[in-house]
């Protein structure tokens, strides 16, 4: 396993490589919170993981957890948890050589007819990579663009 450089809180916002996903949810921010807090069920929705081993307290600041997306293997360490609020946590170590460093920062944000999902990722190569944002960028937003599964969870109710 690699391990990628601690990256600031602000990461997803200054890093050199940035991805940006927002879903709308259709479900209260508590709902879609505890859905995201429930590590082991997460390859049901996310496409493409395929195990998630949490390693010691599931919850909260500090929990770490193992994931498996694709080939790729990953350890994430989270470093903010404000339950119906938000999500952040940091990658670790992984199988992945050329990655520098990475974070994701999960918000939730209540609408009208449920919520808004602001998934923000900061990633950095390395080495060579580090030259390449294009191609970075490319390898990140593949690996999450399963998190789009999440909106299957909470089917939209509603008259047409």
């Amino acid at each position: 396993m690699f391990a990628p450089a601690e990256a600031p809180a602000d990461w997803p916002e200054a890093a050199p490589t940035r991805v940006e996903r927002t879903l709308h949810v259709a479900a209260p921010p508590a709902a879609l919170f505890a859905v995201l807090a429930d590590h082991g069920r997460w390859p049901e929705w996310f496409a493409g993981m395929r195990k998630v081993r949490v390693e010691g307290p599931a919850a909260g600041v500090g929990a770490l957890r193992s994931v498996w997306v694709g080939a790729s293997h990953v350890r994430e360490r989270f470093d903010l948890w404000e339950p119906s609020r938000r999500l952040r946590f940091t990658v670790v170590a992984c199988n992945v050589p050329g990655l520098a460093a990475m974070v994701e920062d999960w918000q939730l944000a209540e609408e009208d007819e449920g919520c808004r999902l602001r998934i923000a990722i900061g990633a950095a190569g390395a080495g060579p990579l580090r030259l390449a944002p294009g191609l970075v960028r490319q390898v990140v937003a593949r690996s999450t663009k399963g998190a789009a599964g999440i909106v299957g969870r909470f089917p939209a109710t509603g008259g047409g």
